[in-house]
């Protein structure tokens, strides 16, 4: 290991430790600790079009609420406000 951390290049693929090991149910429906995959490197290393897909949908959804959080965060501090302004001048 210690010809790893000394090379200023990355490791090709002969250090690769990942094993392929089995997948528990839970860890298949992604709640518990998955086992490590094996790395592929090179030409053949490509983002499957499910992950662009899930995560084009998370990025959407996370700008959506993220929006409508900060909105009514927003109007609840315009209508505190109004409401103490209020209560000050009455």
């Amino acid at each position: 290991m210690r010809h790893i951390f000394s090379s200023p290049f990355p490791p090709n693929g002969s250090t690769e430790r990942a094993a392929d090991k089995g997948w528990s149910p839970v860890a298949r429906l992604g709640v518990w600790f998955q086992p490590p995959r094996r790395i592929t490197l090179g030409k053949s290393a490509k983002i499957r079009w499910w992950h662009r897909l899930r995560s084009f949908v998370l990025l959407g959804l996370f700008v959506i609420f993220g929006g409508i959080i900060l909105a009514s965060l927003i109007g609840l501090i315009i209508f505190a406000g109004g409401f103490l302004l209020e209560q000050a001048i009455g």
